[in-house]
């Protein structure tokens, strides 16, 4: 016996014919009727698709004996994309009909269709829109959805909040939002503004601003702003001084006889609990995990935070070397590009154009759109929100000047000026406004270039050059200058450029032999230096500058 297996072409063939049928309306047996307009169809068809269609003509409905079915809650244009996806597994999602096919997909339950709906989204979700697919997500099942758009609600709060759609919201949405633990803000402040908004837009009651305003987190408001602006705005509202920013008054120590603590507020039905982005500590990230393992885990990075001397592991979205990341003005991390893993590549690997940011609320990576390129061994940089990509190499062309920029507002990559020249393994930092763009190999050698590059005007500028020659040198940017540190052969040192000055002076000695692809970061005031040195050593080490002439100072044991 021979089991002979022609599904991949069978299977097709059928539904093509099936399709062909019900556009020539041959062996139908049914007819939905959608606004006035008749639409031909096969009653098993449309039962294996969908649940709900299934439960109609079995369910001894009396739907199960008609010719002719009335639909509801669907308008004929949405219906002729959804039978089409039914008969076909294809659809156009276009921003004029994905919302409505997405409730569609929800009401008939087709499983597939509604989550290529939430795909789309997805990828289009921003600050502008993120309100109304949040609770449109939450209405139609669409968990990845729901978490992306609350992730990007929350982490930017204070934007989104100042936007149309905030302002046309519902009591209850609006209440669900104030009383979330996961908003990124940074001061409670932006809560309460953000409700005076809404409350004002609205011309809301005082019963209505009382619902609302008893959601703010009192206890956590500056005192100073406590008593000169809440308490003032409140009684405007309210009639009256709301009795828990009266408590908070008390107990933030306006009055002298009353202890200032939590566990008297919480008495006091004061919420003493912070918000997401009030927890935040400062940590230094490793990409691509232990780099002194022979083997390292490319799908993980290493967290470090440097004053608990505490590490832990982070899952990457995906698997790559030479990837990129940056972290942004408002504090989002992304991750782009690299080289991943391919069975049929030269080298079991090629260079990709993806793009992620992660979720820290729901700890998920959350993939963006692609870059327009595919990139390895480039830099990235930030200037305030925007995410820039530059140079690298493609295997396509080789070495490429590419150079572009990601708007997380709308989602969307744009070209900007290319870099003078191809260049690959190089690094960026960013001062100011300004990203400037050290070594890397171009012309065939490996550089002492130092490039500005100003967004506002869209060009480059070349600038005095490093000492030695550096690729995937460390690099960070200190109370406005930059600080390099490694070389790719031969003498490896640290040196530091004064923007100002537009010069590089020699910087101080190295705790130990530094090779090229080291790790260097700016935070909270000091330089920490990671990375691989001799001997495969694995510590960190520290250096605070000081008002003391330039390279006074060591390196210290973190």
């Amino acid at each position: 016996m021979v089991d002979i297996d022609k599904s991949s072409t069978h299977l097709p063939a059928i539904v093509r014919g099936l399709h062909d049928m019900r556009t020539a309306g041959v062996l139908t047996d049914v007819t939905l009727l959608v606004d006035g307009q008749l639409f031909p169809a096969h009653r098993n068809v449309l039962a294996a698709a969908s649940p709900y269609f299934y439960a109609m003509f079995t369910g001894g409905l009396h739907e199960a004996r008609q010719k002719e079915v009335a639909i509801h809650g669907v308008d004929q244009d949405i219906m002729a994309l959804l039978l089409d996806f039914i008969y076909t597994g294809t659809v156009s999602l276009t921003p004029d009909s994905i919302q409505a096919l997405l409730q569609a997909a929800d009401l008939f339950q087709i499983g597939n269709l509604q989550r290529a709906c939430e795909e789309w989204l997805l990828r289009f979700l921003t600050t502008a829109n993120c309100v109304s697919l949040y609770f449109l997500a939450g209405t139609h099942n669409c968990g990845r959805l729901t978490r992306a758009a609350k992730w990007m609600l929350g982490g930017n709060f204070t934007e989104v909040s100042e936007g149309e759609e905030f302002l046309s919201l519902g009591v209850e949405q609006l209440v669900e939002l104030v009383s979330d633990d996961s908003l990124e803000v940074r001061a409670e402040s932006d809560v309460f503004e953000a409700a005076m908004r809404w409350l004002e837009h609205t011309g809301a009651d005082g019963l209505v601003a009382d619902q609302v305003l008893k959601h703010v987190r009192y206890y956590l408001i500056d005192p100073q702003y406590l008593q000169e602006k809440v308490s003032a705005e409140t009684c405007a509202l309210l009639s009256d001084r709301s009795p828990l920013c009266e408590a908070a008054v008390q107990v933030r120590g306006w009055d002298d006889d009353v202890d200032g603590n939590a566990a008297y507020a919480e008495s006091l039905g004061l919420t003493t609990d912070l918000r997401f982005g009030m927890k935040g500590c400062n940590t230094i990230l490793f990409l691509g995990g232990d780099p002194h393992k022979d083997f390292p885990d490319r799908s993980v990075c290493i967290a470090y935070n440097p004053h608990a001397k505490t590490q832990y592991r982070l899952p990457l979205p995906y698997s790559a070397s030479n990837a990129c990341a940056v972290v942004t003005e408002d504090q989002k991390l992304y991750v782009g590009g690299g080289n991943v893993e391919d069975a049929n590549a030269i080298g079991h690997c090629k260079p990709c154009r993806l793009f992620f940011v992660y979720d820290a609320v729901h700890n998920v990576w959350l993939e963006k759109a692609s870059m327009r390129d595919i990139r390895t061994n480039f830099a990235m940089a930030s200037v305030g929100k925007s995410v820039y990509a530059m140079g690298g190499k493609n295997f396509l062309v080789g070495y490429i000047a590419a150079v572009e920029r990601y708007d997380p507002d709308t989602n969307v990559w744009h070209a900007a000026r290319p870099l003078p020249y191809a260049i690959s393994g190089h690094t960026a930092v960013t001062v100011g406004d300004c990203i400037y763009v050290l070594g890397g190999y171009a012309r065939r050698v490996v550089t002492t270039s130092t490039i500005r590059y100003q967004p506002a005007t869209d060009t480059w500028t070349e600038l005095a050059p490093m000492s030695i020659a550096r690729m995937k040198a460390g690099v960070a940017a200190l109370d406005g200058k930059i600080y390099a540190v490694g070389a790719w052969q031969g003498q490896v040192t640290m040196e530091m450029y004064d923007p100002e000055k537009e010069k590089w002076e020699p910087g101080v000695v190295l705790p130990y032999n530094v090779v090229s692809g080291v790790g260097l970061v700016a935070l909270d005031g000091r330089l920490y230096l990671c990375g691989a040195g001799e001997g495969g050593m694995r510590d960190v080490y520290f250096f605070s500058p000081t008002d003391l002439p330039w390279p006074f100072g060591q390196w210290c044991l973190n």
